[in-house]
């Protein structure tokens, strides 16, 4: 497992904003997702469990930002099952 430091080190590498573009807002308020081409095939799978988890919930920054950690925990976790670190998905 990667150290802080390596994992600070990596991220540092990578623009500011990009765990932040997994889940974006649209102008119309919708939430966008914006995965890697890798786990695009599974995309359904998370639009099914942020839909779960925030159904009938008011819109609310809070929600979107809790959504936001939701899908990079989500993007994470199916990198590890792969044995990838999450910024070589997007670097495919």
């Amino acid at each position: 497992m990667a150290s802080m430091t390596e994992r600070a080190r990596r991220t540092s590498r990578l623009d500011d904003g990009y765990y932040l573009d997994i889940l974006c807002e649209s102008d119309s308020g919708s939430w966008v997702l914006r995965l890697p081409p890798v786990l695009r095939a599974q995309q359904q799978e998370l639009e099914q469990m942020l839909g779960k988890v925030f159904s009938g919930r008011p819109s609310s920054k809070e929600n979107f930002a809790l959504a936001q950690q939701l899908s990079l925990n989500w993007c994470s976790s199916k990198a590890r099952q792969a044995g990838v670190a999450l910024e070589d998905y997007w670097a495919q």
